[in-house]
């Protein structure tokens, strides 16, 4: 009988995460995934928060992770000189720190000040408007880093061409969700009755941060253009929160269709949401790879989309007439109604093509496998030139 040789398991390893915040959104949605991914194996994952505050969705999540640090805020020279940072990742005993958008200066110098030997960042997206000094300051963050990741092509080409990070350290690891989790589902009849939408409209919305860069009095608009336009009421919800918040609900009173825009604020279940949905819509001026986009598509959701960030690569060719130019904000209206007035079987169509196209390209575990291996070479390299 011939020995079987079993395949010796990769040593164990620490990974520690800073986010500025855990209060929610596709970063740190795409984070707590990561930990549930990894929690039991040879990767330890913890956390710092440098926002001051558990947060909404470090309250959900929080026993994923191995350590869970609440950052104390400070003022004045932190940022220069972040020791408190630094202490607190030396007591997750990281081996790799892997620093996230809006944290990279102060978290890759803390993580020097440690004595980390790794440390990774992942770019998720940037604003519309990147000031020089914050590109100045990424430049010199990115000097203390060894690789960074972009979430799209698109965005490591800005960050090498723009910020001016050297080509050689960026690599491309997409975003992606957990297609057993986000997968079509009966739309949820007791949540509609909830938020009180009437049982004849036609549901669009979106899950996302109520700021400017998300845009979404785009989609308040598009239910004033679209009255009379449908065979059905229309009904527009837009979950999450946001300084923007009051102001869409003016917008929406203002342009007389109050009754039809709904703001539930924050939801914990988004899955039973997307399933509310015919159509999501992402109007953002400006994104990276939008997870909740991947979401709704795994859900099954036919998409509407700006041609910002990732969002046309996301949804694929086979789906290109949902995406609305770069340019032609304005038909936002004309391709959700071309979406919506399709017979429902068009739409199932729809949903069904958005479901494969997640699946095959934005699954969680081609995601964590590609991040472990970052981990893991930078540490056999770091071993290697100390022998």
């Amino acid at each position: 009988m011939e020995d079987r040789i079993q395949a010796e398991a990769p040593p164990a390893i620490r990974v520690t995460h800073v986010v500025f915040d855990f209060e929610g959104g596709g970063l740190e949605s795409m984070v707590a995934a990561m930990a549930a991914k990894f929690r039991g194996t040879t990767v330890a994952t913890s956390l710092i928060t440098l926002g001051g505050r558990v947060g909404r969705l470090g309250a959900a999540t929080r026993e994923r992770f191995d350590q869970f640090v609440v950052a104390r805020p400070t003022r004045g020279l932190s940022m220069l000189l972040p020791l408190g940072l630094a202490a607190d990742i030396r007591r997750t005993r990281a081996d790799v720190v892997h620093v996230h958008s809006g944290s990279w200066y102060k978290g890759a110098k803390a993580a020097r000040l440690a004595g980390v030997g790794r440390v990774v960042y992942t770019e998720h997206g940037r604003e519309h408007d990147d000031p020089r000094l914050m590109r100045w300051l990424d430049r010199r963050a990115a000097a203390r880093t060894d690789v960074v990741v972009a979430v799209s092509t698109r965005l490591r080409d800005y960050l090498a061409g723009a910020v001016g990070v050297d080509a050689v350290k960026l690599r491309v690891v997409h975003n992606a969700v957990d297609t057993s989790v986000f997968a079509p589902g009966p739309a949820p009849a007791d949540l509609r009755a909830a938020l009180k939408i009437p049982p004849d409209a036609l549901v669009v919305g979106s899950v996302g941060r109520l700021e400017a860069v998300k845009a979404y009095e785009r989609l308040v608009d598009a239910a004033a253009a679209l009255r009379g336009r449908l065979p059905c009421p229309l009904a527009v919800v837009i979950c999450g929160d946001g300084s923007l918040k009051h102001e869409l609900r003016a917008r929406a009173e203002r342009l007389g269709v109050g009754d039809q825009v709904y703001l539930p604020g924050w939801t914990d279940q988004p899955v039973r949401f997307y399933r509310l949905l015919d159509a999501f819509v992402l109007c953002s001026r400006s994104e990276g790879e939008s997870v909740s986009l991947m979401e709704a598509m795994a859900c099954g959701i036919p998409p509407v989309v700006t041609d910002v960030g990732a969002s046309a690569e996301i949804v694929g060719g086979e789906l290109a007439a949902q995406v609305v130019p770069a340019g032609r904000e304005a038909s936002l209206p004309d391709v959700i109604a071309a979406t919506l007035r399709r017979p429902p079987p068009d739409r199932a169509a729809l949903g069904a093509a958005a479901r494969r196209r997640a699946a095959a390209h934005y699954g969680l575990d081609g995601m964590i496998a590609a991040y472990e291996r970052l981990y893991r070479e930078g540490l056999a390299a770091t071993a290697a030139e100390a022998d």
